[in-house]
């Protein structure tokens, strides 16, 4: 394996207005690349290093994933159920249409509908129930955005949104702990995982590599308070954007999923049936245009982030049923089980649509390229 190309590209990116980045690649499940460029602090007088922790953002996403497919696995949740079969604030829901005018919603919405971001949720955190609510916990802010309506019927369209959240109140509900503790005892703990979590430690807090805002005209980067908007409140557990970690324990669990669901510990994470379900694509036509929209070509939705459906438009070198996620702050998460390979990048760039277009796709290929010799 070469990774030369890596290396070299990794140490180019401090000139595109990303300071500091990590990547680690896992092939049938042994580390084989991980590499560490840039300075985590922003005098510039520190490396980035191993320890460093980021705010993973919407790659929170993949593990809130997991978490509701173990309990799909165990049939104590179904993909099929309403959702208000958990939180009863969402038997009745209004569409509000583009013109302004609502209506009652025709279909209901199920839980499959909230892993595929069809539920027809939007991402507005603002709201005025949710201001509202800014005081209570996960569950009780999930049950005030029932209140704010739906933009479209559920599963006839594509939207990015809060989808992810509401599925993590269901984890909580339906498993009857708080969300947070549940992925301790099945996800984290089993997994020898312990700088990963919603509220990090002073010490934790510590080791936050700076945080940057990027300006993509002149490819620069603007110091920034290291801080989540997508805590909603001191005590919401943001199941779509809101765990820190560290790049060395995150690959652990991606890694478990390109192994076929069990990490090389021996813990099944899930099944390999469960992982099988989470590389189709559930989208619609109408809503795989919709998805097309944000530039993800070749890709559909599945029940863990994106999927790719056609290599020939997405000019991937990954294979079909190749799945994963991103962050807010720059993070690709990508999940092989074909060739029982992961990677995992991270940064902590806001407002880094470079990152999106050019570096993770470049990022992508030239690991096939070194892995596989393509």
């Amino acid at each position: 394996m070469n990774f030369s190309k890596l290396d070299s590209y990794l140490e180019t990116l401090k000139h595109t207005g990303i300071p500091a980045c990590e990547l680690i690649i896992t092939h049938k499940g042994d580390t084989v690349y991980h590499k560490c460029a840039g300075f985590s602090n922003a005098d510039g007088t520190t490396p980035t290093s191993e320890n460093d922790i980021y705010w993973l953002y919407s790659a929170t996403k993949v593990i809130t994933c997991i978490a509701a497919m173990r309990l799909v696995e165990r049939g104590i949740i179904s993909l099929d159920d309403p959702v208000s079969k958990y939180i009863p604030e969402y038997e009745s829901l209004l569409i509000h249409e583009a013109d302004g005018s609502s209506h009652k919603a025709k279909e209901t919405l199920r839980v499959w509908h909230l892993f595929t971001m069809t539920g027809g949720m939007t991402y507005e955190k603002a709201t005025k129930n949710i201001i509202e609510a800014r005081d209570r916990s996960t569950v009780g802010i999930v049950r005030a955005m029932a209140r704010d309506g739906l933009v479209f019927e559920p599963g006839t369209h594509f939207k990015y949104s809060l989808c992810h959240d509401v599925l993590a109140a269901i984890v909580e509900i339906a498993s009857g702990v708080r969300y947070s503790e549940y992925l301790k005892r099945n996800i984290f703990e089993p997994l020898g995982i312990v700088d990963m979590g919603f509220k990090p430690s002073a010490e934790q807090n510590s080791r936050f590599s700076a945080m940057y805002k990027h300006h993509g005209g002149t490819a620069k980067a603007e110091l920034k308070k290291t801080e989540n908007s997508f805590v909603l409140s001191e005590e919401f557990e943001s199941g779509g954007a809101g765990l820190f970690g560290t790049a060395s324990e995150y690959i652990k669990i991606i890694t478990a999923l390109s192994l076929g669901g069990t990490a090389r510990n021996g813990y099944q994470l899930l099944t390999e049936e469960s992982v099988r379900m989470m590389q189709k694509n559930y989208l619609c036509d109408a809503a795989l245009d919709d998805f097309s929209a944000t530039s993800k070509f070749g890709y559909g939705w599945g029940l863990c982030g994106r999927v790719h459906i056609a290599p020939v438009v997405s000019c991937s070198a990954s294979p079909v049923g190749e799945f994963g996620w991103d962050g807010a702050a720059g993070a690709y998460v990508l999940i092989d089980p074909e060739n029982e390979l992961a990677i995992f990048y991270v940064q902590h760039v806001m407002s880094c649509s470079y990152v999106y277009h050019t570096v993770h796709p470049r990022l992508r290929n030239m690991a096939y390229e070194a892995i596989m010799g393509e």
